[in-house]
């Protein structure tokens, strides 16, 4: 069931699309769901919907719970970075509050980032996972912690193709410690599955390159697919994302990644696959 939640963190409020997994009554025992939370890309200008609501569904009938999160865009002024972190750390804040009631194994949290999402993404799971650098960016508690990640077509280096400048690199953040996620993964971090064409010509395939080179220099366990061909932004690249009249994500190929993630799952031990 499809419900909206406002949060705040200071002085800021952000919106959560949430999809919870209603009970099934006739269990006699309680289930327990992994969560996944969903930051689509959009360059940071925009979150779009190819990567919100289809993913959650797809999570959703995986058996998984989900939450689109709209972070903080370009706007207002304001610099996407450190508050998408903070946001981000506010949600896992606010699910460990919801846990008992909407049925939420807190060991199995997921974090799926698309392009621009996967940045934030990939900076949680280095500077957010790290209790030395996240007290800087959120000093309060953290209830709760991710245990693997998503990424698909992400931006982990803001220096290796997108964006086009330095300068708007500077718009998302001047701190330059959150331009290159790669550089900060240490061994808190956690698992990742990393998914990309090698065509994309608006994220380069290089920055999935590079971050997946550094998960194995440090240890932490990935899955690395690259399809060879199509656009950036596929999403699942089926009819789901696929706008009338036009096939221009559709690509059977690159739809793999999706049972590819399941199986993910079920051998990292967050999916059972039945």
């Amino acid at each position: 069931m499809l419900e909206n939640q406002t949060l705040k963190y200071q002085d800021t409020t952000f919106d959560l699309d949430t999809y919870f997994l209603d009970k099934i009554s006739d269990f006699k025992k309680e289930v327990k769901h992994p969560i996944a939370i969903i930051m689509p890309g959009g360059g940071f200008n925009f979150h779009t919907d190819r990567e919100s609501q289809p993913i959650a569904l797809n999570f959703a009938q995986a058996g998984i719970h989900a939450v689109v999160l709209h972070y903080q865009l370009l706007k207002d002024g304001k610099s996407v970075f450190p508050l998408a972190l903070q946001e981000l750390a506010t949600t896992l804040n606010w699910l460990s509050d919801q846990a008992e009631a909407k049925q939420i194994d807190l060991d199995k949290i997921l974090l799926v980032g698309f392009s621009a999402g996967g940045s934030i993404v990939t900076n949680f799971n280095s500077l957010m996972t790290n209790e030395a650098t996240r007290k800087d960016i959120f000093p309060e508690e953290l209830k709760t912690m991710p245990c693997a990640n998503i990424i698909g077509y992400s931006v982990t280096d803001m220096t290796l193709g997108w964006p086009k400048t330095l300068d708007a690199a500077a718009q998302m953040s001047p701190d330059h410690k959150f331009w290159k996620s790669q550089d900060t993964v240490t061994k808190s971090s956690k698992p990742t599955f990393i998914w990309q064409t090698v065509t994309d010509q608006t994220v380069p395939v290089t920055n999935s390159l590079v971050y997946a080179t550094k998960l194995q220099e440090v240890g932490i366990p990935y899955e690395l697919h690259l399809f060879s061909s199509g656009p950036h932004g596929t999403a699942l690249a089926t009819y789901q994302v696929q706008e009338p009249g036009d096939d221009h994500y559709l690509n059977h190929q690159v739809s793999k990644w999706w049972p590819l993630c399941l199986n993910w799952l079920d051998q990292i031990g967050v999916l059972p696959i039945v």
